[in-house]
C-alpha cells in the first residue's frame, strides 16, 4: 500500500531525531522507546490547537467591539502534516472578520505550486492580511517573489511590506512590518501612514518575529502579532530550553503566548507547521482566536 506523504514512518523519524539528538547531548542518554516518542510526536504534529483570547480595551472603537482577528502563521507548506482541509474548516469555522499569516509559508520554490490549495479556501468578513517571513525571502529570485505576491494578491491576500491599510468600518490600521530576520523590516516606513493621526485608531501590528519590538514600542500598538519561534516546536521533559527559539526574546524565555512588553500588547503564535525535522514534541500546532471587546477586563484564554 502507498504511504500518504504526511505519513511519518518510524524510519523517518527516527532519522531526524537521530540527528536532533546528537547535536543535543544532553538528551542523548535519555532512555525513550522509539516506538512510544513517535506516537507522542506523531499525536502532537497532528493535533492542532485552537486558542481563544478576548481583550479588552477601555477606548476599543465601537465598530470593533465583538470582532474577531484569527492569526495563522508559519505554515511550512514543504514538511506540512496538517491536510488543506483541516486548516480551512478550523479556520473558516470561527468566521474570522479580519484573518492574519504571520509569516513563512513556504518553505521551497516548490511550494509556489500548493499556495492556492492552503490559501485560496479561507474566508474574513473585512480582510485578509500577510507579513512575509524569513523563508519566503530566502529561497525566491526577485522574478519568482513578485509572482508569489501577485498569487497571493489573486487570492485576495493583502502583502503588507512595511506598509499599512487602514479598515474604515472598523477604525483600524493594520499595519505591516516586514521580516526581520532578514532586515527587511522598516518600521518607520510601516507607520509612516499613520503620521498626524489621531491615536483613537487601534493599531494592529503583524510581523513575523518579535526581532522589531523596540521599534514598535516607540510608535505604539494596541496588538502585536507574530510567529517565527513555533514555540519551540521540541519540548521534551528535562530541556531547559525548547528547541526553537530563534529571537532575542526567545533567548530571555519569551518564545510563545501573550505577553505585555514595553507598553505593547504581544502573541507570539507557535504556528502550523515544522522546520528541519517534520515533527512537534509538547508543542502542538495552533491557530489563534482573538475577540476584542470595549472594557477593562483583564485577558481571558481558552484552549480547545
Amino acid at each position: 500500500m502507498q504511504k500518504s506523504p504526511n505519513t511519518l514512518t518510524r524510519r523517518t523519524f527516527l532519522r531526524g531525531i537521530g540527528g536532533f539528538l546528537a547535536g543535543h547531548w544532553a538528551l542523548s542518554g535519555t532512555v525513550i522507546g522509539g516506538t512510544g516518542i513517535l506516537a507522542w510526536a506523531e499525536h502532537d504534529t497532528l493535533t492542532l490547537k485552537q486558542e481563544f483570547w478576548d481583550l479588552s480595551y477601555p477606548t476599543l472603537p465601537s465598530a470593533l467591539d465583538g470582532k474577531r482577528i484569527v492569526q495563522f502563521s508559519d505554515v511550512h507548506l514543504e514538511h506540512l502534516r496538517l491536510s488543506s482541509e483541516t486548516i480551512q474548516k478550523n479556520i473558516n469555522a470561527q468566521n474570522p472578520d479580519l484573518l492574519v499569516l504571520t509569516g513563512d509559508l513556504i518553505s521551497t520554490r516548490a511550494d509556489l505550486d500548493k499556495v492556492s490549495e492552503y490559501l485560496q479556501p479561507l474566508r474574513a468578513r473585512f480582510g485578509k492580511y500577510i507579513v512575509m517571513g524569513n523563508n519566503d525571502y530566502s529561497h525566491f529570485s526577485r522574478t519568482l517573489f513578485n509572482r508569489y505576491l501577485e498569487l497571493l494578491r489573486g487570492m485576495g491576500w493583502i502583502p503588507l511590506l512595511n506598509d499599512a491599510e487602514y479598515q474604515k468600518e472598523l477604525d483600524l490600521w493594520v499595519i505591516g512590518v516586514d521580516d526581520p530576520a532578514t532586515a527587511h523590516d522598516d518600521v518607520a516606513r510601516s507607520y509612516s501612514k499613520l503620521k498626524g493621526l489621531k491615536e483613537s485608531h487601534f493599531r494592529l501590528v503583524l510581523s513575523h518575529s518579535t526581532d522589531c519590538l523596540d521599534d514598535v514600542a516607540k510608535y505604539g500598538a494596541e496588538l502585536m502579532l507574530t510567529g517565527h519561534t513555533h514555540g519551540g516546536q521540541i519540548r521534551l521533559p528535562g530541556m531547559r530550553k525548547p528547541w526553537i527559539t530563534n529571537t532575542y526574546l526567545g533567548s530571555e524565555g519569551i518564545y510563545e503566548g501573550y505577553h505585555i512588553i514595553q507598553g505593547v500588547p504581544l502573541y507570539i503564535n507557535r504556528g502550523i507547521g515544522e522546520s528541519v525535522i517534520p515533527l512537534r514534541l509538547n508543542v502542538p500546532p495552533e491557530i489563534t482566536v482573538f475577540t476584542l471587546h470595549k472594557g477593562n477586563a483583564e485577558p481571558i484564554h481558552v484552549t480547545r
